[in-house]
C-alpha cells in the first residue's frame, strides 16, 4: 500500500471518523498483554463513557515501536502496536489513523443498532427475495456458514431477536415467557440463509425472515482486517487487540509474544500466560464484563440457538488460539462462541475435531475453577502464580 493510497483511504473516512458506539457481544474474557517493549501490564477493561472525539494519540514506546489505544464499539478496549523500520517510506501517523478508521468502518457496517449500518438495513427489509450485500458482509457470512456447519448449528449469527428479547427483559427486570422465547426463535436459523454460489455477493432467505447479529464473530474479523492493513502498509511486526481478540505478527525484539489471561473471578489478577515465538492469534468468549442481570441473578450474554435461553454461567471462559497465526481471529472468535454454547466437554471435543487449540475454564459445584485444554494449548501455556 503506497502513501497515496493511505492518504486516499484517510480522506475517504475522515468525515466519519467520529467514535462509533457499537454494542456487540462484549469481550468479557480480558487480557493483560505482556510485551518486551513495555514494563507495565495493559489492562483490557471496559468503560461506559467515551471521549467526545476519538483519542488516538500515537506514542513512540521505544526504538521503532509505536502504540495507540482507545475505547471503541461502546467501551471495548482496543490497542494497536507496530514496528516500522526507519528506512521505510511510510508515515506512522498515517498508518495509525488509517488503522483506526478501518475499525470504525467495520463497526459502522455491522452495528445492528445503528439505522445507518448495512446490517440494520438488512434486518429491516422483508427478506423474501435475494439481496445484494457488501464484500465485508459476504466475507463474514461465508465464514459463519462454515462455522455453522462445523458446530452443528451451535454457532448461529441469526440470534438478533433473542438478544433483543433478553435485553428488554433486563430492562423491565422480568424473565421472558416460554411463548415470548418461542416467538423470537421464529426469526432465527442460519439454515434459512442461502449464499448464492453463482453470484459474488447475493444472499437468499428462502422466504423465511431472519435477523442478524454478528457479535460473536465480527470483533475477530475487525482484528483480521486491521492486521492485514498494517502488513500491507509496510509494518514488519505488530499487535492488534480488540477486547479479547488479539493478533500478533513478526519479530517481537527476538522475544516470544506473551499474553496474560485474566482470572475469571478476580479482575485484578492473572489466571495464566500463553506465549509463542511465532505469530499468535487468540480469541475469547466469557461472561465477566457484561452479564444480563435480572432480579439479582446473572445470565450469560450468549444464547443457545436451540432453546433461546442464556447458556450456563458455570462455563467461565473460553480461549481459542492459533500458535502459528495461520487461523484467522474471525474463525477463532466464532469457534469460541460455539464452544461456550456447547459446554466444556462437548466444546473440547469440537476444538479437537477442528484442530483448534483451546483453554476452557469452568466452575465446579464446590465453586472451584477447573481447566480443560488441548495438548497444543498446554505446550504454550503456563499457570500464573495464584
Amino acid at each position: 500500500m503506497n502513501k497515496k493510497l493511505i492518504f486516499a483511504i484517510f480522506q475517504k473516512y475522515k468525515k466519519t471518523a467520529a467514535l462509533i458506539l457499537l454494542i456487540l457481544c462484549s469481550a468479557g474474557f480480558s487480557y493483560h498483554v505482556i510485551t518486551t517493549f513495555t514494563t507495565r501490564h495493559i489492562e483490557s477493561g471496559t468503560t461506559n463513557s467515551h471521549p467526545k472525539k476519538p483519542h488516538t494519540d500515537l506514542e513512540n514506546i521505544g526504538g521503532d515501536w509505536w502504540e495507540a489505544k482507545r475505547f471503541i464499539y461502546h467501551g471495548i478496549p482496543a490497542r494497536i502496536v507496530f514496528l516500522l523500520p526507519p528506512a521505510t517510506e511510510y508515515n506512522p501517523d498515517a498508518i495509525n489513523e488509517t488503522a483506526w478508521l478501518e475499525f470504525d468502518r467495520i463497526g459502522l457496517i455491522f452495528n445492528p443498532f445503528n439505522p445507518n449500518s448495512e446490517i440494520f438495513r438488512i434486518n429491516a427489509v422483508p427478506q423474501a427475495e435475494t439481496l445484494s450485500v457488501s464484500d465485508d458482509i459476504m466475507s463474514v457470512m461465508r465464514i459463519s456458514q462454515i462455522l455453522w456447519i462445523d458446530s452443528n448449528g451451535q454457532f448461529d449469527p441469526t440470534m438478533w431477536q433473542i438478544k433483543r428479547l433478553w435485553q428488554n427483559a433486563e430492562k423491565i427486570q422480568q424473565i421472558p415467557s416460554e411463548k415470548e422465547i418461542t416467538d423470537a426463535l421464529q426469526w432465527t436459523g442460519f439454515d434459512k440463509v442461502r449464499i448464492d454460489a453463482k453470484s459474488k455477493n447475493s444472499v437468499d432467505f428462502t422466504n423465511h425472515p431472519v435477523k442478524f447479529d454478528f457479535g460473536g464473530i465480527v470483533k475477530g474479523y475487525a482484528v483480521d482486517q486491521v492486521r492485514q492493513l498494517l502488513i500491507d502498509s509496510g509494518v514488519t511486526a505488530g499487535l492488534v487487540q480488540l477486547g479479547g481478540e488479539i493478533s500478533t505478527f513478526g519479530n517481537n525484539n527476538k522475544k516470544p509474544w506473551r499474553i496474560g489471561i485474566q482470572h475469571p473471578k478476580q479482575m485484578d489478577k492473572l489466571w495464566g500466560i500463553i506465549s509463542s515465538k511465532n505469530s499468535l492469534r487468540v480469541s475469547t468468549s466469557g461472561n465477566y464484563r457484561q452479564p444480563i442481570q435480572i432480579n439479582e441473578k446473572s445470565f450469560y450474554h450468549i444464547f443457545s440457538p436451540q432453546t433461546g435461553k442464556p447458556v450456563s454461567e458455570k462455563l467461565l471462559g473460553v480461549s481459542t488460539a492459533s500458535f502459528d497465526g495461520k487461523i484467522g481471529n474471525a474463525r477463532l472468535d466464532g469457534i469460541a462462541t460455539a464452544i461456550t454454547v456447547m459446554g466444556a466437554t462437548e466444546g473440547l471435543a469440537l476444538a479437537e475435531k477442528l484442530n483448534i487449540d483451546v483453554l476452557i475454564l469452568y466452575e465446579k459445584k464446590d465453586g472451584s475453577i477447573r481447566e480443560l485444554m488441548t495438548p497444543g494449548f498446554s505446550q504454550n501455556y503456563s499457570p500464573y502464580d495464584r
